[in-house]
């Protein structure tokens, strides 16, 4: 067989299927973390990462241009880490799947914000989206049963803040570079989460600096995975869209080689509901 014939073509999608591959592994290495440090400090070496390779990208093509739209990129810059954060809480307090698969709504919040702040149309295809991804996060929340859980409002409220940085991401890119956007994604962040560290921190072990710049590590290589992937000749959004629910398999995999967890028939089905409505609504945007 020849490999390189099999692989050509699709490297974007293999990139993408690293990054999620990455971006689980390196929230396996966080939720071991959170155990003893709090979610700030585990997201200030995420931050700092993002920070150094700013640095050497200015180093090798000079600073990037002003903001034209500094509001956008700022509130972006805020969503993103919010994002992280609170992910990293949600992953503490929750098993690795159920923390990963509620974070999938945020298509359909997307899909909200765009019309509240983007005045944009919606085709009904997407609303019934919408609907299937609410009725699988309350599948899986099972608000009044004995399973409820309210620290899924954590990857909630990440998703929330996701969906918020992306449509933010919709302003900033049209006003500003690639690379302004970049350096307030990463700075933003960085300078936020610097001002609360001295609150939250606690002194490390070797040890568990290595782990955090591992975290961090993986963190960003599945962020740069994913710009080289989306930047591919051969790279469609409908494309490699759906790769990223193979997330919600990798963190359920590491989760149960890490933790011993498996997720229930709940989890199960909310998570399917949500992959479902997801994959319902991206394929109504497909051109005929």
């Amino acid at each position: 067989m020849n490999i390189g014939a099999l692989v050509r073509g699709r490297e974007s999608i293999l990139l993408c299927l690293a990054a999620m591959l990455l971006f689980a592994a390196s929230d396996v290495i966080a939720k071991h973390l959170s155990e003893t440090f709090h979610p700030l400090q585990i997201a200030w070496f995420r931050y700092l990462a993002a920070s150094i390779l700013l640095a050497v990208v200015c180093l090798r093509s000079g600073l990037p241009a002003p903001s034209a739209a500094s509001a956008s990129q700022v509130i972006r810059g805020v969503g993103m880490a919010g994002a992280t954060i609170l992910l990293i809480a949600a992953l503490k307090l929750q098993p690795m799947a159920e923390a990963t698969a509620l974070v999938f709504i945020s298509p359909g919040l997307v899909t909200l914000l765009c019309v509240l702040i983007l005045k944009e149309r919606v085709p009904a295809r997407r609303w019934l989206g919408v609907a299937g991804g609410l009725l699988g996060v309350l599948v899986i929340l099972r608000p009044g049963f004995a399973g409820y859980n309210p620290a899924a409002f954590f990857s909630i409220g990440s998703a929330a803040s996701w969906a918020t940085a992306l449509v933010m991401t919709r302003r900033a890119v049209v006003a500003d570079s690639l690379a302004t956007t970049l350096a307030y994604s990463a700075l933003t962040g960085f300078v936020l989460l610097s001002l609360a560290l001295p609150f939250v921190f606690q002194e490390m072990s070797f040890e568990q600096v290595v782990l955090s710049c591992a975290t961090a590590g993986l963190w960003l290589a599945a962020h740069v995975a994913i710009a080289f992937a989306y930047r591919r000749p051969e790279a469609q959004v409908s494309r490699l869209a759906p790769v990223s629910y193979t997330h919600l398999l990798w963190a359920t995999g590491i989760g149960y080689l890490a933790f011993g967890t498996i997720p229930d028939a709940m989890t199960v089905a909310g998570s399917v509901l949500i992959v479902a409505s997801g994959l319902a609504a991206l394929k109504g945007d497909r051109p005929a």
